[in-house]
């Protein structure tokens, strides 16, 4: 899979470096204030760039990917640029492994304080339940991109009239965006009609493509969920399904 990491060159800027498999990695000097921007795998900062400032403008960076010193991988920024992709993937995965872990090891710590905050934004809160819930899979599956189907209610306001049954889709690189589901995703969401369970299955996965099809039901109600990830541990595999097993108790 392609990933994508960023080496800070100065206090202003930084080398952000697109790594393509069977294929030349390529640069772009792009400035530090722009980053969130872009969809970017790992940040690597230059030890000597390190301050209480610096370090502030990147540490909510560390919800979306890793943040680590050069100083780990032994990497100056010239032979960054340089690097390529099978030496550069061997840190992307150092960074991401460990990384993915910790928000694994988090989520068993928290697993029933978010189980219970997420329950009480399903019965009116429909949308910002899968935002959340979009924000916590990408986080521990280390996903690239993510994509939710799921069913939501529109509640009628004339007593005469019944609740309306949509499907709408979570997905987004960086941040979820909320959109009603096209006949693509219709045809999805029929396809995988027999795998819904109140776990949460592995439909499909891809290994050397990077792609996982996820499928389980809240409430008897089903969720599909389709990532490209560079990784599927034993770890994420039981941690998601107790996270549903616990939405459906």
């Amino acid at each position: 899979m392609d990933f994508k990491l960023l080496y800070t060159k100065n206090n202003q800027q930084g080398i952000l470096r697109h790594f393509k498999f069977n294929d030349s990695a390529n640069n772009k000097i792009i400035d530090l204030s722009e980053a969130k921007q872009y969809p970017i795998q790992g940040l690597i900062f230059a030890e000597n760039l390190k301050s209480d400032d610096f370090l502030a403008g990147f540490e909510s960076e560390i919800k979306f990917y890793p943040v680590r010193s050069h100083e780990e991988f032994g990497i100056n920024a010239d032979q960054f640029e340089n690097l390529g992709y099978e030496d550069g993937k061997k840190i992307f995965d150092k960074m991401r492994e460990n990384w993915v872990l910790q928000n694994n090891l988090s989520l068993i710590e928290e697993l029933f304080k978010i189980r219970n905050h997420l329950l009480g934004l399903w019965p009116n809160d429909r949308a910002g339940f899968f935002e959340e819930l979009w924000f916590l899979l990408k986080s521990n599956l280390g996903a690239s991109d993510l994509k939710l189907i799921y069913n939501d209610i529109i509640k009628s306001k004339n007593e005469n009239e019944k609740n309306k049954l949509v499907k709408v889709k979570v997905q987004g690189e960086r941040f979820p965006e909320l959109t009603s589901c096209d006949e693509i995703d219709d045809q999805i969401l029929k396809s995988y009609e027999k795998e819904f369970s109140n776990s949460m299955q592995i439909t499909e996965y891809n290994k050397e493509k990077g792609q996982v099809v996820l499928c389980g039901a809240i409430k008897k109600s089903p969720v599909i969920v389709m990532a490209n990830i560079f990784q599927l541990t034993r770890l994420q595999k039981v941690l998601l399904n107790s996270l549903f097993e616990g939405l459906n108790m």
